[in-house]
C-alpha cells in the first residue's frame, strides 16, 4: 500500500456523516491541499528513516494535514517549536523539524511509543501517565497510528509496507 493510500485514510476521519453541507464542501475544498502536506510529511519521514504511518499520524492529530501556526508557537503540519526544533538561524523547513524532532524522541525513550509521542506533544517534562493531556494525546496517535497499520494487513492488500 503506497502512502497517498494511507493519507486517504487518515483524512476519513476529517469526514464526519453528520456534519453540515457547507462544513463538507469546506472541507473537500480543502483535500488537495492536505493531501499535499501529508504526502511532504510521509516523504521526509521516509528521508529520515522515520516510520511513516506514525509521521503522517502525528502530522494528522497535531494540524489536520494544514501548514498552520498554534498560539503556542508551533509551526507547521507537524507542529515543530521553532525554538527546540529549528536552527538559531536561517529558513526553518517545519516539516524537516518535526519528524527529526519525532526522531529525537523515539531515539531518547529506545522506541517507547507512548513515551515519546508524550514528549513530543510536552517536551520532556512528558510523561505516558493516564490522567496527563499528554498521555491522551499520545493514546490518540497510537490508536489512529494501529487503526492504519490495519489497512496495511496481507489480508487487505497485497504489497504491505515491511
Amino acid at each position: 500500500m503506497n502512502i497517498t493510500n494511507f493519507c486517504w485514510v487518515i483524512m476519513l476521519n476529517i469526514l464526519s456523516p453528520n456534519a453540515s453541507m457547507s462544513y463538507q464542501r469546506k472541507i473537500a475544498r480543502s483535500l488537495p491541499s492536505r493531501m499535499k502536506v501529508c504526502q511532504q510529511v510521509a516523504k521526509e519521514a521516509q528521508r529520515q528513516n522515520v516510520n511513516a504511518i506514525l509521521a503522517i499520524t502525528v502530522a494528522f492529530e497535531e494540524t489536520r494535514f494544514q501548514d498552520i501556526a498554534s498560539p503556542k508557537g508551533a509551526r507547521g503540519p507537524m507542529g515543530a517549536i521553532p525554538r527546540y526544533h529549528c536552527p538559531d538561524s536561517g529558513k526553518c523547513d517545519y516539516t524537516k523539524a518535526g519528524v527529526l524532532a519525532l526522531k529525537k524522541f523515539l531515539k531518547i525513550n529506545k522506541g517507547d511509543l507512548c513515551t515519546s509521542l508524550a514528549q513530543y506533544n510536552r517536551g520532556f517534562k512528558g510523561k505516558c501517565k493516564e490522567g496527563r493531556s499528554e498521555f491522551y494525546y499520545a493514546q490518540r496517535v497510537i490508536d489512529m497510528y494501529n487503526e492504519v497499520r490495519y489497512y496495511n494487513q496481507e489480508k487487505c492488500f497485497d504489497d504491505p509496507i515491511k
